[in-house]
């Protein structure tokens, strides 16, 4: 298969005018964090915190109560050519992992992959503890995936083009390559036959580990791997009925092989996969997959013994989706551009990972719509639109505003509830034709500088009691209704009047 264009700097800077779509009625998609460069990869949560990877800058960059934070948490050299670069994170409390392509410079030439543990301090990764060094031979299939449970870190390698080796092909086991690994602590070969993936995960019910894998130019995978497992290549990919075939797999140790759960016939690039166990969504068996080709959300239902999936549509039965199949009953959002991670939040919802777009979108069930965008650190979208970034020194004024000092009293607390109920009422449209718009984005941006150069005299002022609030709102309020409505008024007034 040819290298995703998504996963090279050819696709880092395009623009999404509209959010995804999910076809599922009960859910919406929001914009959680717009704006981060450099080809985001990969995510993890810390807490309340997500760190999110920069492949081709070697840099993790802190998400804080939905705010892209400016300061970076990590900054190593990296060989970003092809697939290589800032690769894969996962995390176990405040221990984080992280797997990268070292290079002695910035885009400098590969030395290898390396798998390091950092601790996290609350504002840095410190403490940097090399655990594995794995080949990085050729620019390709360097996988980077990393998943955790159970306090015990995973990681898949792909094939590395170095056909052979661990792949099925070899007597003897050379090097780390098409294998998924045990990390932390360190391990025998959990799976082995892997050509190429960009997504493990655990499901949480089981402990089961699952993966997403590509194929070469077709029949990509999802495979549930028990230990010992055996995906085939480069012998076979997709699903066989040839037992000859099986049994002439080379036995490395207890190793087995055994066919993958679901197939797409056509590559989509199948990349981030994680499980649903959230009360939130309202089918908690079930697995989400992205694509990187299409940028479609994918939604397969467990069967009963987790093992696999079950479908209704006769064309998939098959557990595969052949060229000319409708995709219609596994198909939840689209539009999300080169999606490379999928994961499920603390707080139960979705979170995808555009690459392309430089964009982590958020999927709710729509009942809670507003609830939640008041709660979520980044609500300022008329203005984030306006400004295009949420850095932009006008909209982390706003979210200061709101954070710092109203939402610090009981006046203030309640007059931005009764705010959000009317501001989320028409901001998302609004926010949309900015993006659509550029005249009436421009338009925004005149009608809105006034006001907020007005409160920025809030800054040299003292909000600390129920009093002040109120007090310097109504002053606000005022010198802002003079401003857009009474300067207007009286200067139309005394046009007229010499007209």
């Amino acid at each position: 298969m040819v290298i995703p264009s998504a996963f090279t700097d050819d696709a880092n800077n395009s623009e999404s005018t509209t959010l995804p779509k999910v076809l599922d009625e009960n859910y919406v998609v929001e914009q959680f964090v717009e704006g981060i460069p450099n080809s985001p990869t990969a995510m993890t949560f810390v807490g309340d915190d997500i760190f999110v990877l920069e492949r081709s800058s070697g840099v993790i960059r802190l998400i804080k109560n939905g705010i892209l934070q400016q300061e970076l948490i990590l900054d190593e050299a990296v060989a970003n050519d092809g697939e290589r670069g800032m690769l894969g994170i996962t995390s176990d409390g405040f221990k984080v992992y992280v797997y990268f392509t070292a290079a002695d410079v910035d885009a400098g030439k590969a030395i290898e992959n390396r798998i390091y543990k950092y601790d996290w301090n609350g504002e840095k990764l410190v403490n940097p503890v090399l655990l594995k060094t794995l080949p990085s031979d050729n620019h390709f299939h360097n996988g980077g995936a990393m998943t955790s449970f159970g306090g015990q870190i995973y990681a898949v390698i792909g094939d590395n083009g170095n056909y052979g080796r661990l792949q099925n092909r070899d007597t003897e086991w050379k090097n780390d390559t098409s294998v998924i690994l045990r990390i932390d602590p360190s391990g025998s070969y959990y799976a082995m036959g892997i050509r190429n993936s960009f997504g493990i995960t655990v499901d949480p019910i089981t402990g089961n580990l699952w993966d997403t894998e590509n194929g070469d130019d077709s029949l990509d995978e999802i495979n549930f791997i028990p230990e010992n497992f055996n995906s085939g290549w480069i012998e076979i990919m997709g699903i066989t009925k040839n037992q000859t075939l099986i049994d002439s797999l080379p036995k490395y140790g207890d190793f087995v092989y055994s066919n993958p759960e679901f197939v797409w016939e056509k590559p989509v690039c199948p990349t981030g996969i994680t499980f649903s166990t959230s009360e939130k969504f309202t089918q908690t068996d079930s697995v989400f997959v992205g694509d990187c080709n299409n940028g479609n959300l994918y939604r397969f239902n467990l069967n009963e013994d987790r093992t696999g999936f079950v479908f209704s549509s006769f064309d998939l039965q098959d557990n595969t989706l052949n060229i000319g199949e409708s995709n219609k009953e596994i198909l939840f959002g689209t539009g999300f551009g080169a999606i490379t991670d999928v994961e499920e939040g603390p707080d139960g919802f979705l979170y995808i990972v555009s690459l392309s777009n430089g964009k982590i979108y958020r999927i709710i069930p729509k009942e809670i719509t507003p609830s939640v965008s008041e709660s979520k650190g980044g609500g300022c979208l008329i203005a984030t639109a306006t400004y295009g970034s949420e850095l932009t020194p006008q909209v982390q004024q706003l979210r200061e505003l709101r954070d710092n000092s109203l939402l610090q009293t009981t006046s203030g607390i309640s007059f931005m509830s009764t705010f959000n109920q009317f501001y989320y009422s028409f901001s998302p449209t609004v926010a949309d034709w900015e993006r659509e718009n550029p005249v009436f984005k421009e338009t925004v941006k005149i009608i809105l500088t006034p006001m907020i150069s007005s409160l920025s005299i809030l800054n040299h002022v003292d909000m600390d009691s129920e009093a002040k609030v109120l007090g310097y709102g109504i002053s606000l309020i005022l010198l802002n209704i003079g401003m857009y409505f009474v300067a207007p008024a009286i200067t139309v007034w005394q046009i007229k009047k010499r007209i």
